[in-house]
């Protein structure tokens, strides 16, 4: 301030700073809009090619953390958050039942939890009950499989077969974990669903998980209750890994 000044006016000199494509400013929260339209075009879009997608649009070079939270995050806007859906299951449940009579939905809350708390929920559309009933053998398959969610939990499933070979879904139910408890409570709710079952009879296809196993004897125990192919030969080729012994095993099992 009122001392003598200079300005530069031209400078002849050669950059030799490296490029850098690193900003802080490109958090978790700008990537995700950024890359938005992306994930929700391709939900399974690897991360790998993301972070290859980001260097080329955004010319940022990012942490692969950093875009595996930029993909939850924009999943989040896409799908919502899962924890607030729960609190529709009531009014999705209630719904179904009005637009499709017949059909059977039971939702159950863990009553020592405060506020209530999603337990399990039993799901059975009528059209594709009378559909088994009226046109496959008495055959069900059961089976459960693991949620790939951030909650987890299990998804107990009945699946018939129609004359053409084709699956047939006759109900689901989601619950935390596969015991025998919550096998019971399961196939309690689809033997009154299909009851026709109950004079007729049918056979149940299974794994030889125990919990189901002890499920089905006391529930219906002059039911026929056999084991799946698949899962024996599983246990089969532990200890017998020939060939000419796996031909053999399913010969003798479709003989």
């Amino acid at each position: 301030m009122g001392g003598p000044t200079f300005q530069i006016k031209t400078i002849k000199g050669k950059h030799t700073c490296a490029r850098s494509n690193e900003n802080k400013l490109a958090n978790s929260r700008y990537l995700a809009k950024r890359i938005h339209k992306i994930v929700r075009d391709n939900p399974d879009i690897k991360i790998d090619q993301l972070r290859n997608l980001m260097k080329s649009k955004c010319e940022v070079d990012v942490s692969k953390w950093k875009v595996i939270r930029a993909k939850k995050t924009a999943i989040q806007k896409i799908r919502g958050v899962d924890t607030v859906q729960y609190h529709h299951l009531w009014d999705y449940c209630k719904k179904l039942i009005n637009f499709n009579p017949g059909s059977t939905l039971i939702l159950r809350i863990k009553d020592d939890f405060e506020p209530p708390t999603f337990d399990k929920l039993y799901f059975s559309l009528n059209a594709i009950k009378a559909s088994f009933l009226a046109g496959c053998r008495p055959i069900i398959g059961l089976d459960g499989c693991f949620l790939k969610t951030i909650h987890g939990g299990q998804l107990l499933a009945a699946i018939g077969r129609d004359g053409n070979d084709n699956m047939v879904p006759i109900a689901f139910a989601v619950v935390q974990f596969e015991k025998r408890e919550n096998w019971t409570w399961f196939l309690t709710i689809l033997l009154e669903d299909v009851g026709g079952m109950r004079e007729n009879k049918c056979t149940f296809i299974s794994d030889r998980w125990k919990g189901l196993v002890e499920a089905l004897k006391e529930l219906v125990p002059d039911f026929e209750h056999r084991y799946c192919l698949r899962h024996m030969y599983q246990n089969f080729k532990k200890k017998f890994k020939s060939l000419d012994l796996k031909e053999l095993f399913w010969k003798a099992a479709t003989t």
